[in-house]
This record gives C-alpha cells, structure tokens and sequence, in this order.
C-alpha cells in the first residue's frame, strides 16, 4: 500500500519535475556540438534577371527552403541563432524586405517578394557555407542572348578545332579529334585553318549539342612548367583533345577546341567562341602548380567574382597573368569582373552542378586526393553564356603527378573521366529541357 501511495505521488509530481526542467533550459536544443550559435550574413546583388541573395554561415545548418504567394521561406532547424537583422527594407520590385522570425527549435528568413517576382531557384555552395537564392523577374533577360566579349568587339568565327553548331556529319570526329592510337599515344596535330569571323549574314549553324573545349594557355604562353620541364600548354592540349575525342565517338555531339595547335589566344577570344556557337558546355582545362612539393589532386572551378577561399584567389592569380594579363584585369577595376559574375548568374546552379560530376568522376576514377569544387574569379570564365567550368587536372609542378600527366594511359583515364560528366550533365539537364 505504501509503494502504491508513493507511485501516485510520482506520477503526480511529474508534471512539476518536467516545467522546472523546462524553465532551467535543461531541455533546450543545444545551439550545436561547440555549443555556438549559428551565424550568418546576407548580401544582395541586383543584376538584369533579378536580384540574387548570398547567405553565408558560420556552419552549414539543417535548412530547407519553400515559397507561398508572396514569400520565400528559409527554414533553419537550429535551437540559436544570431541573424544580422531582425528586419530590413529592400522597396524593390523583385525584393521588398526581409525578416527574421525566431523560434524555439526554428527560426526562419522570410523574403517579401514584389509585383515583378516571377520564379526562384537555390543553391549550395560550401567553405563557407553558403545558400545562393535567384529571384527572377517577370520579364528578365533571355539566357540565351549572344553576349560581346568582355573587351568589346565582334565576337571570333568558329575555333580551328570544330566548324560550328551541326557543320559536318554529327558524331564523326573533326581533323584535331582524331582518336588516340592503340597503345595511349599522342593524338596527332592538325595544322590550324584559322579562326576568322564568318561571313556577313551568316548564322552559326545549329545542332542539338554543343561542348566548347579550351586547352589552356599556347603558343608564347607555356603556363607552369614541371621539374622536368613538361609544360602546361602541352598537356591541356593533349587531354582536350583525348576528350574530344571521347565525346564524338560516343555521343550525338559537336565539339569545338578553342585551339588544336601550340598557338597563342586571348582569354576573352576563348569564351566568345563558345558564345559564338551557341555551346551547351564550356570546359576549360589547366593543371595546377604550387610552390609545395607535396601538393596534388584535381579541383574543379566555377565563376564567382568572390574567391572560395585565398588559395582559389592565389591559382585564379596565376591563370589570369597570361602574358601579362593580370595587370589590365587590375587596371579595369573589380567592376567588370562583377558584371561578368553577373551574366553569368543564371548558370551557376547549372555550372555548379556540372563541377561537382566532374570533380566525383576525377576523384572515383584516378584515385587521387579530392580538393573540391571551388569559386574563384578566372578571366576565362568570364562572359560565358552557358554553364561553364576550369578543372585543375592535376599539379604539374610535382614530380610525381608530372610524371602520371606524361603518361598516355592516365591521360585517357583523365578524359574519360570529364567525359562521363559531360554525358551526365546532358542526360540531366539538356535531355530533361527537350522533354
């Protein structure tokens, strides 16, 4: 009888036991595993399709993100948060204001859309964290409007390695593509017939899928050399072309090589190529270089005028100094590159997209140390009217990837890992937008 008294006063003790747990904050979901709130700022970057915010946080969070008539919600599952406002007034016509909402266990970001809201996508970038939004207009640019190059001008005539959109019997490789012979070696080079403008009047034909392939730097410009003296040019050369190679063999494709022999072009020249065409892919290959000796693996870049971190900032640095280019990119101010980011905004999920198959695909099939996509603010990325992305192959300056990016073998596997993205990113996103 006594343990049976004793239960009931338990039980009715309960109730009490738990409020004084609640009201000690015993129960409160812990901020995370530092028990550090979580932070984040906002930026706002308004361009001709819309207006893009960037959320940049201290850690990734558990989030997701939805829309109603008029708002878009981020929603983060995070027990403390400190925001950078509680609210803020926009007064556009795509963004009107945003405001943070606190909660016990959630707490969201509310944007306030405006009359000329049309649509909205998002996107995840990392180191930092962070959640790219783009709200589109109503009646935004076309993305697939011809853009000049970023110095002016008319933009350059097919490239040597490919004679434009659907010219040619489609799947058949061009005079530069010819296909490795048995054994790994080196493809052949065919003299180049020039990449003059087209004549007056006439359109760049057209086909169902086009990929731009740049082999980075040429002619005067050797790019990093190895111990050996193995040059940058020569190799970016070597696997453009295996991977052209690859493409026309096995898919309904036109490919396109920015140069197919040792020859020096513009970085601007590069991307009006690809624009030119009409390209569906632009891939820009390189190979890393650094003064540490033990420095190796493959990273995949895509445009951003803001770098992932100093290391991007430091290779985007060296690829840019083309013969002297980086002083005129300085010269030019930090405007033009933020225009260019901008054109570029409307391919960014797709170009992120495409950089993480790539960078999966080199990191599963060549066994080699994963660095991970990055952003990072490349001149010859800039102006491109498709998604677009530079792939650091492999680091030159050390000897033993010198000695793996001399071997026709790796080279292959080089290429056939770009190629399964590319045969990916079309299966994904081009066949899905024909549907």
């Amino acid at each position: 009888m006594k343990y049976l008294r004793f239960g009931r006063v338990a039980a009715a003790a309960l109730p009490i036991v738990l409020a004084l747990i609640l009201a000690t904050g015993m129960l409160a979901p812990p901020c995370s595993a530092q028990g550090q709130p979580l932070r984040f700022t906002v930026k706002t970057i308004e361009n001709e399709a819309g207006v893009r915010v960037v959320l940049e946080f201290s850690r990734k969070p558990v989030y997701e993100v939805r829309q109603d008539a008029r708002r878009v919600f981020i929603t983060l599952n995070e027990g403390s948060v400190e925001p950078p406002f509680k609210k803020k007034e926009y007064n556009g016509a795509v963004l009107e204001k945003m405001k943070f909402i606190e909660g016990f266990r959630t707490s969201e970001l509310v944007l306030y859309i405006g009359d000329d809201f049309s649509t909205f996508s998002s996107f995840e970038m990392g180191e930092p964290f962070r959640i790219v939004l783009d709200l589109r207009k109503k009646l935004g640019p076309s993305i697939s409007v011809t853009v000049p190059t970023p110095g002016g001008g008319i933009p350059p005539g097919p490239a040597p390695g490919g004679t434009g959109r659907g010219a040619g019997a489609q799947g058949a490789p061009g005079p530069s593509g010819t296909a490795p012979a048995p054994g790994g070696a080196e493809p052949p080079v065919t003299p180049s017939t020039g990449g003059g403008a087209p004549p007056s009047g006439q359109p760049p034909p057209q086909s169902a899928f086009v990929v731009v392939i740049d082999p980075g730097h040429g002619g005067d410009d050797t790019g990093a050399l190895g111990p050996s003296g193995l040059a940058e040019k020569d190799v970016t050369l070597d696997v453009a072309k295996r991977l052209k190679a690859r493409i026309q063999s096995e898919m309904d494709a036109e490919v396109i090589l920015t140069r197919d022999t040792d020859k020096t072009l513009a970085l601007d020249d590069r991307t009006s190529i690809a624009n030119h065409n009409h390209a569906d892919l632009y891939i820009s290959i390189h190979a890393n270089a650094s003064r540490r000796g033990n420095a190796r693996g493959a990273e995949t870049y895509f445009l951003s005028y803001q770098a992932t971190d100093d290391e991007a900032r430091a290779v985007a640095a060296i690829e840019n100094n083309t013969l002297g280019l980086e002083e005129g990119v300085q010269k030019n101010g930090n405007l033009e590159m933020i225009l260019w980011d901008l054109a570029q905004s409307a391919f960014l999920k797709e170009s992120s997209v495409f950089a993480e198959m790539i960078q999966e695909h080199l990191n599963d099939v060549l066994d080699i140390a994963n660095r991970g996509i990055k952003q990072a603010p490349f001149r010859v990325l800039m102006g491109a009217t498709m998604p677009a992305v530079l792939i650091e192959v492999a680091f030159i300056t050390s000897p033993e990837e010198e000695k793996r990016l001399k071997d026709a073998a790796f080279k292959d596997r080089l290429a056939g890992a770009i190629f399964d993205s590319v045969r990916k990113f079309h299966d994904k996103y081009v066949q899905a937008r024909s549907r």
